[in-house]
């Protein structure tokens, strides 16, 4: 039977919806479907659906469309879910029950006289978890079902498919007039959206592969049962031809709703998606903002349609304010990212989604101990973690358990990103080689690290580790100097091999102290001999430079370096004002000695003002050594230096090293130095910085055991005391800590020549809301401690007292 064919008056969205009582509903299927019994109201916005309950206790759906729905419109989606039913028996699509004229719609009068249709469907099983965070399986289940979903559509045409519907997200641009209704403090962030979609999608649409598609495969639409596998897929009155990958983006918007890690969440459901189908480049590249387009249309379709009809603004605006949250949270992470982030996924091959079992942490734990020995550095926390991936500011334990990294350095641009990620599989597939051949992205590198420095650091050499580059710099040094001591902090470290451990009196035991050696107090302002509350207390620090140096000469050898950690991440945590090290590397040069500037853990932009944080103080030192994060965890590194240096050391010597400075080492590298600009990493350092220093701050008032908080940007210290007035450390209430940290799901560590300072650095590309979780979970953990082991050193203070 031919559906009736008359105009459509005007567009859905902007149409009162059908307003009829259940009473009435259960008249209408009993007339038309010849079935009777009881109805009771569904949510919807355009139209008025039931659930229908026969007196044979059968369960359908009765749907009463809205009076401008093309009734064209309205028999593409009827043949479009017995096509799919069709091509894939599987998917739980709901069915058309055909009328008592043998046909799947009849026709009521409205209210106001206008002709509305209606359609009976079966009443498939399962619930709307839209409130529920879904599990990763979950995600990566209904990311299949999409992918299932556009095949099994792939083959069907209708000729009322090209219709205008504003959920269509290729009309984009066309919501432009509704910002008008948005409030002007977050109205920027939908503009940024619009103008993104002119920038990067609208030309681009018409040529990703494109069909009629579901276009709302989401948690409203879609039922799960008990254990969040799909048992139902409803509602196809956004069905619409456009590009096949909007599907995909609209699933993702639904699905990030209620999780704590989007992108994670996003990745998860994107795997399931590809484990069926594959994503082109193309697709890939605008899925993200295809995501920021879905998340705009339902804050303007929103806020412009309950003006317009507000006795139903509980359902037009039940997703509003989550769709706002998610938008500041991806501002937050910068557009960019997000975008780079949706991209790799796409483009990633499939996870498995059965690894098969995995070993226990303590079969884990022996093999390890017969395999490795005693030797190697003790695994982190009590119950170690048994890590398998890493994601922004986030790893993941092997059993699916989520943890803030605000400990590791080295991900600085956050755990597997995947411009660096991209970097380093395209040069691995390409060719990878050693310095002794020629190579553009080797000489590109250095000559970007040049111009990030003071003038006449203007040679650089690759290496592996920061280790590597400190032992070269030593053996530099020593050369160009004649000379064979060297100076450092009282607890620093610069290295492991027996050069640069000789260099580390955090590594020294009873016996390793070189004589060659010897050794400054750090700018300890809290607990040092020169307290920061002292006039000129940091000036002071600087003339123990001139003791090391008669240390040595009593010892018969003169001063080649001095290293030094800027931010003194070993030592506690120190970030003296910039007359210390101003008035140090006057020292170092009046005893003709050189100045290595350690920046492997305080560098790239860690400290937030500068890229490298010597520069804070305006010195040029001798050496810039880099490591750990430089490649983002990829192994690279390098000593910069002047070239009438290096030239001495060439006049008699010369350096390689095989997989130093290796072409895919240098993409890492290059891929780091691009997104710590582009993404504006160094400020939110910054930014970021200051905002956690504040939290913790906040922290400390409230708990007399933290003495001090300190650092610069996301290097940060928190001093933990037995009590402020003695300021005695307690190490213990740090390794209690960092493990109670732990079982709370953020990762923090310790350092300093007591083991009391909590260590934290995370990643930059920490946001706000990290932060704070880093600040509560402590403040939390504290609490806990306090009242388990009252007395014993771990003390709140009392209200009101400082």
């Amino acid at each position: 039977m031919e559906p009736p064919t008359r105009p459509s008056p005007a567009d859905p969205l902007d149409t009162r919806p059908p307003a009829f009582s259940p009473g009435e509903a259960a008249d209408i299927a009993e007339r038309i479907f010849g079935l009777t019994g009881s109805t009771s109201p569904l949510d919807s916005e355009r139209d008025q659906n039931f659930r229908f309950t026969s007196d044979a206790q059968r369960s359908f759906l009765l749907k009463i469309s809205n009076g401008a729905d093309d009734p064209a419109v309205l028999e593409m989606q009827t043949q479009a879910m017995l096509h799919i039913a069709h091509q894939d028996p599987g998917l739980p699509v709901m069915q058309p029950l055909t009328t008592l004229e043998g046909g799947y719609h009849g026709e009521v009068e409205g209210a106001g006289g206008d002709k509305q249709l209606v359609r009976l469907f079966t009443f498939v099983p399962g619930r709307a978890v839209d409130t529920v965070e879904l599990s990763p399986s979950a995600r990566r289940g209904f990311g299949s079902m999409v992918a299932r979903m556009g095949l099994a559509l792939r083959g069907f045409f209708h000729p009322a498919g090209g219709y205008r519907i504003l959920w269509d997200l290729k009309h984009t641009p066309q919501l432009r007039p509704l910002l008008e209704a948005v409030p002007g403090g977050r109205r920027y962030l939908v503009e940024q959206v619009l103008e993104r979609f002119e920038e990067r999608v609208r030309t681009v649409l018409p040529s990703l592969r494109a069909q009629l598609i579901h276009n709302d495969l989401t948690l409203d639409n879609v039922l799960l049962d008990d254990v969040q596998r799909v048992t139902g897929i409803v509602d196809f009155g956004d069905l619409t031809h456009t590009a096949v990958i909007c599907d995909l983006a609209i699933a993702l918007v639904s699905l990030t709703w209620h999780t704590s890690d989007p992108l994670e969440a996003s990745r998860q459901v994107i795997n399931g998606y590809t484990s069926i189908s594959l994503i082109e480049e193309g697709e890939a590249d605008v899925l993200a903002d295809l995501v920021l387009a879905r998340l705009a249309a339902l804050v303007l379709i929103a806020n412009w349609r309950v003006i317009r009809y507000p006795e139903n603004a509980a359902y037009i605006t039940a997703n509003q304010e989550i769709a706002w949250r998610l938008l500041e949270h991806f501002d937050s992470l910068t557009w960019p990212k997000v975008q780079a982030c949706m991209r790799a996924a796409c483009l990633r091959a499939p996870e498995s989604s059965d690894p098969g079992p995995r070993p226990s942490i303590e079969e884990l734990l022996e093999r390890r101990r017969r395999a490795l020995g005693p030797a190697l550095s003790p695994l982190s926390y009590q119950t170690p973690l048994h890590l398998l991936r890493g994601d922004g500011s986030h790893v993941f334990d092997h059993e699916g358990n989520a943890y803030l990294d605000a400990y590791n350095n080295v991900p600085v641009a956050g755990h597997c990103h995947p411009r660096v990620v991209a970097a380093i599989a395209e040069q691995s597939s390409a060719l990878n080689t050693n310095t002794r051949y020629l190579h553009e992205s080797v000489v590109e590198l250095a000559e970007r690290l040049v111009a990030t420095m003071p003038p006449g650091l203007d040679t650089v050499m690759f290496f592996n580790s920061g280790s590597e580059a400190n032992d070269i710099a030593w053996r530099l040094a020593t050369a160009y100097t004649g000379r064979a001591g060297g100076i450092v902090t009282a607890h620093a470290y610069h290295g492991v091999t027996t050069a640069t451990a000789a260099l580390s009196p955090e590594e020294w035991g009873d016996s390793e102290r070189a004589p060659y050696i010897a050794t400054i107090p750090a700018p300890d302002g809290y607990r040092g001999p020169h307290r920061r509350e002292e006039q000129g207390g940091a000036g002071r620090y600087a003339t123990h430079f001139d003791e090391a140096v008669a240390t040595l000469e009593s010892r018969g050898f003169r001063p080649a370096a001095l290293f030094a950690d800027s931010l003194f991440t070993s030592d506690g945590i120190f970030a003296p004002p910039a007359t210390y090290l101003q008035e140090l590397v006057r020292r170092v040069r009046r005893a003709g000695c050189l100045f290595v500037a350690d920046e492997v853990q305080c560098g790239f932009g860690r400290s937030g003002s500068h890229l490298w944080s010597f520069q804070a103080a305006g010195v040029a030192p001798d050496f810039v050594t880099l490591g750990k994060p430089m490649g983002n965890g990829h192994p690279v590194a390098a000593v910069v230096t002047r070239a009438e240096i290096a030239e001495r050391f060439a006049s008699h010597s010369d350096v390689f090293s095989t997989f130093g400075g290796n072409p895919v080492a240098c993409r890492a590298a290059l891929a780091v130095l691009d997104v710590l600009e582009q993404e504006g990493l160094q400020d939110r350092a910054r930014v970021v910085g200051r905002h956690l220093r504040s939290s913790l701050e906040t922290v400390m008032k409230r708990h007399r055991s933290i003495g001090d908080v300190r650092g610069a940007g996301l290097l940060i210290g928190v001093d933990l005391v037995h009590d402020r007035g003695t300021r005695r450390p307690t190490p213990r209430l740090a390794h209690a800590l960092t493990n109670r940290m732990k079982e709370r799901g953020v990762l923090v560590g310790s350092t300093g020549p007591d083991g009391n300072v909590l260590k934290i650095r995370p990643p930059l590309v920490l946001t706000t809301h990290e932060a704070d979780v880093i600040s509560q979970t402590l403040d939390a953990c504290l609490d806990e401690l306090e009242a388990a082991a009252p007395g014993e050193g771990f003390e709140s203070c009392p209200a009101g007292e400082p």
